[in-house]
């Protein structure tokens, strides 16, 4: 039998028992994690960033992901990936799904990462991604993440 497989079997089975969902992520060839995730009942694929402080969704997926935007709380601001004086206006009540881990009231910021996907794409990483699963989302999870194993750990918040 694979021992990481029955390490995995196990450390899932361990913290299914604590309320925890296992939820796969794999690395794209830049080193970022990337996962699966719906948000308002669209799949996308989003990389999983410890370092964002919140979860930003690219401004050309607003139609696709239905998003309302409050345009007159917009912001310009600076963030990773060489990002400065974009354009970032908050959405409200969103729906995020990552397996069975549920948020009904997701604040999303929007803004456009044409230039942070445009890095990537210089180096070979041509994954669409509709976004950053950010600090926000992993904190709600109290996460862990595994990567021996390249699962993260959610568990469902108590209070929505």
């Amino acid at each position: 039998m694979d021992s990481q497989k029955t390490t995995k079997d196990n450390i899932t089975q361990f913290l299914g028992s604590m309320g925890y969902i296992a939820v796969p992520f794999r690395q794209n060839i830049a080193g970022q994690l990337l996962i699966e995730a719906k948000i308002n009942d669209v799949d996308g694929v989003y990389i999983l960033d410890s370092g964002a402080g919140q979860t930003v969704v690219d401004a050309k997926q607003v139609d696709a992901l239905k998003l309302e935007l409050s345009y007159d709380e917009t912001v310009s601001t600076g963030g990773g990936m060489g990002a400065h004086g974009i354009e970032n206006v908050p959405s409200y009540n969103n729906k995020l799904e990552i397996n069975n881990f549920k948020i009904d009231n997701l604040i999303v910021a929007v803004m456009s990462l044409e230039s942070a996907w445009e890095s990537l794409a210089q180096i070979g990483a041509h994954d669409e991604l509709f976004g950053i699963i950010g600090v926000d989302i992993l904190k709600a999870g109290n996460a862990i993440i595994d990567f021996g194993t390249m699962t993260v750990y959610l568990t469902q918040p108590l209070t929505q």
